[in-house]
């Protein structure tokens, strides 16, 4: 059975990376295409969603896509533990991925630009910090923001450990409120089996 997953597995890879790579576009246009189709394939967006910002271009700081989930309607819910949650998308497709390295390298610019350590960012960028700044300064104990890397496969046991790090690194920047995860097409592969 799991020969069968791999080869299914490689043909789902195929099939969603198919439309990444047509008209032989430059690294940025592949990065923010590979992004836009994860984060559709993960939460079921509206392009034209104010809560869906990207940012991908020189002085991005280090985010490609943020989409800010506003969670369960708090008024439809008493006492809800469910908070509002950036997710800042760092897109890595195909050799643009180099393990653990790339990994900490470009959390460490986003954590950078998250604690106002980044200069000569674009005004798309500078936009949407000044959202993560409010977000942060009115955040309740539920709210999150999330570094969230998108990868083809998942990542594996060296690169979770030095998720890990960056996690407890934002942290200690930038207070509880900071997650790290990761998110492939092996996971939505996988999501979609169960």
């Amino acid at each position: 059975m799991v020969a069968t997953e791999s080869v299914d597995f490689e043909a789902f890879r195929e099939q969603g990376l198919s439309d990444i790579d047509k008209g032989n576009p430059c690294t940025i246009e592949l990065g923010r295409r590979f992004a836009h189709k994860l984060v559709q394939q993960w939460r079921d967006i509206d392009d034209s969603s104010t809560d869906l910002v990207y940012c991908d271009d020189a002085g991005d700081g280090g985010i490609d896509i943020a989409y800010l989930d506003r969670g369960e309607d708090e008024a439809n819910s008493e006492n809800s533990a469910s908070g509002h949650t950036w997710y800042l998308v760092q897109s890595k497709y195909g050799s643009a991925f180099q393990g653990n390295a790339t990994l900490l390298i470009e959390a460490q610019k986003v954590i950078d630009t998250l604690d106002g350590k980044r200069a000569n960012l674009s005004s798309l960028a500078e936009g949407l910090l000044e959202r993560l700044v409010t977000f942060r300064n009115n955040a309740s104990e539920h709210d999150r923001i999330v570094l969230l890397f998108g990868t083809e496969r998942a990542l594996n046991e060296s690169q979770k450990q030095a998720l890990e790090d960056i996690r407890s690194m934002g942290r200690g920047r930038l207070g509880p409120l900071f997650e790290a995860e990761s998110l492939s097409i092996q996971t939505i592969f996988q999501r979609n089996l169960d």
